[in-house]
């Protein structure tokens, strides 16, 4: 089989450094191989690359696609091939042989197509790797795509132009494609909790500027709407290169720039392990060529090292949990909490208050135990992830890096260790939420309590994504979906179950529009978001409660009043739907009083003909106005 490669290639100093000279050996073992160099190489790398392939150089302008010109421009005769391959030099791979690509493609039988495609900006396949086959080379599509080109110095205008364009021209031809790596489901919803955690943690990130923090309806609509947005798999995905090579590359972009700020330091790490060959001098060309490549992708301050530990269970490379495990949200609270009192933590530390010593189940980072030891608490934590352990352990007492949901908390501690025991959106994801709280109350010293937080599964939000089919168990972004979730009276009777009486109940509280789930405002009737603001409990995103164990034979049932952390109608937006509804009820009003007026009216008109009936001077004054006029 006769195969085509043109490789485009950059470096300012005109070097081919090891992962393009990789590039160039493995392209050259399956394919005549034209290397285009933009700007031109240094004497011993275009010596190298004579040695295996045709150089051309050309001059630095126009992008890759003018170097694919450029190349095809060379090869002349297309209709030798059996396949044309144009790729560039912007990723690290394939770390699977050429060869193997090819041959599965070849079995899916399209006209072209590519290693990954993109929906951003229309389905298209991504420029950076391109296959044709003989039939999409000999079509008129594919001759006047590059008859028409012409050289752009605008890289977004070469992207919608060219690789959009590219796809969009041959497709209308009635060419078929298709894209080597195929995304699973679970793919896909992570790449959405990818895209969302950056929308809350980056481009709006408190610990920079405070006041970055969403303020309006049309600033939440924006962070939410990140999740929703078509992903670049090159880099919401680029882990799967760890899963035997599904996605066969890394974009130099993920690793050098880090857009989703999740740890491009792991992902390179776990491929250097993976794929020692395919990355060697990786580290060292990302660390000459940061400063003059690298660029700022965000409007704020890369995040603290905290921070960005936070969204480790999302990050690249990040070692999967085991089936079954229960993992709170990376973004351990809801998006909808303002800051404050308006914050499960906050609620926390106000039941806790001063207790002497507290053990905070699954501590994370320490970010509630920090504020119980500002109270005086001395605090105890328990958590899975050593790292996060790590962290925590500089501001708590001690930390216990065990799964707690795996390992019972009577085998760590020993009975009546504790006044107070922290469970802080844990339950949820506990395969048996009723044990936890039993194991919790063993560890209970006389006048001891639980306190335990959990999102709110009747919040408006939740409501309104049903309503529209929108709803999941968990709001983006997650590590993996809860096993359930409590309404307020679901929560009270497992805490009666376990044998807990509730003391005290409070609750966060946010509008259902400003909220991580995703609820489509455009299409809510008018009359229905205002109508889930009116229901019980709507505007409560999470409950924090406080429990003491019964005393035996003492009633279980509680019926706490809700304590808010803000008055509700704070946080309640007044938007189109509620001026929409205002005017509605306003026109209802008036309908309802216009037959009560118009009695009104009956009666004085009636009362008038009543009394000049009475008064016949009256009347004949009349009959004299009726004649005179």
């Amino acid at each position: 089989m006769s195969r085509l490669a043109v490789l485009a290639t950059y470096d300012t100093e005109g070097r081919l450094w090891p992962h393009v000279r990789r590039q160039i050996e493995a392209y050259a073992a399956t394919a005549e191989l034209i290397v285009v160099s933009a700007g031109g190489l240094r004497d011993e790398d275009r010596a190298w690359a004579e040695a295996r392939a045709q150089v051309v150089e050309r001059d630095n302008r126009g992008y890759d696609f003018a170097s694919y010109q450029a190349g095809l421009e060379v090869a002349g005769d297309l209709g030798r091939f059996d396949l044309v391959v144009l790729a560039n030099d912007s990723f690290i791979g394939p770390v699977v042989p050429p060869e193997a690509i090819f041959e599965e493609m070849a079995g899916r039988g399209v006209d072209f197509w590519g290693l990954t495609r993109n929906q951003e900006m229309g389905d298209h396949i991504q420029s950076y790797f391109v296959g044709f086959t003989p039939t999409a080379v000999s079509s008129e599509a594919f001759a006047a795509f590059w008859r028409d080109f012409e050289p752009l110095d605008d890289r977004a205008e070469v992207i919608v132009r060219y690789e959009v364009g590219l796809t969009r021209r041959l497709a209308e031809a009635g060419l078929t494609y298709d894209a080597y790596f195929v995304p699973r489901a679970h793919e896909h919803r992570r790449a959405r909790a990818r895209r969302s955690w950056m929308g809350v943690n980056i481009t709006l990130d408190p610990d920079t500027d405070p006041h970055l923090l969403p303020a309006t309806t049309a600033e939440w609509n924006l962070v939410r709407n990140i999740g929703n947005q078509p992903p670049n798999p090159c880099n919401t995905m680029a882990d799967s290169v760890l899963d035997a090579g599904r996605l066969p590359i890394v974009k130099i972009e993920t690793l050098r720039d880090d857009p989703y700020a999740l740890d491009a330091e792991a992902l390179l790490r776990h491929c250097e392990q993976a794929y020692p060959d395919a990355f060697a001098g990786v580290r060292d060309y990302l660390d000459e060529t940061r400063q003059a490549r690298g660029r700022r992708l965000t409007k704020v301050e890369p995040l603290t090292a905290e921070r960005r530990l936070d969204g480790r269970s999302l990050a690249y490379g990040a070692a999967p949990a085991p089936a079954g495990a229960g993992l709170r949200p990376s973004n351990r609270f809801g998006t909808g909490s303002r800051d404050g009192d308006n914050a499960p933590p906050a609620q926390i530390a106000a039941l806790v208050g001063s207790a002497p010593e507290v053990l905070e189940v699954g501590c994370w980072t320490g970010e509630i135990g920090r504020r119980l030891g500002a109270q005086g608490c001395q605090v105890t934590g328990v958590e899975r992830d050593e790292e996060a352990a790590a962290y925590a352990g500089r501001e708590l007492a001690d930390v216990i890096v065990a799964d707690p949901l795996a390992t019972p908390l009577t085998d760590l501690f020993a009975p009546g260790s504790f006044d107070v025991v922290v469970l802080a959106e844990l339950l949820e994801y506990a395969p048996d939420p009723a044990a936890v709280l039993e194991e919790a109350r063993g560890l209970l010293a006389p006048e001891g309590r639980i306190v335990v937080s959990t999102p709110n599964a009747t919040h408006g939000s939740r409501r309104l994504a049903v309503l529209q089919g929108h709803w999941s168990t968990a709001p983006l972004p997650v590590d993996r979906e809860p096993l359930r979730s409590f309404d307020r009276a679901g929560l009270m009777r497992l805490l009666a179950d376990a044998s807990l009486v509730a003391t005290e109940l409070r609750g966060t509280v946010a509008d259902p529009l400003v909220s991580a789930f995703g609820v489509p405002q455009k299409t809510l009737p008018y009359a229905v978001a205002e109508w889930v603001r009116d229901q019980p409990d709507a505007m409560v995103e999470s409950f924090q409660v406080s429990a003491r164990p019964a005393v035996p034979g003492e009633p279980r049932d509680s019926d706490l009043e809700l304590v808010p952390a803000l008055a509700p109608e704070t946080v309640r937006l007044t938007d189109a739907h509620t001026e929409k509804a205002a005017l509605i009820k306003a026109e209802r009003r008036a309908g309802r009083r216009l037959p009560q007026r118009v009695a009104e009216l009956e009666d004085q008109v009636r009362h008038l003909e009543e009394e000049l009936a009475r008064n016949p001077l009256r009347r004949a004054a009349g009959q004299l106005k009726r004649r005179a006029f």
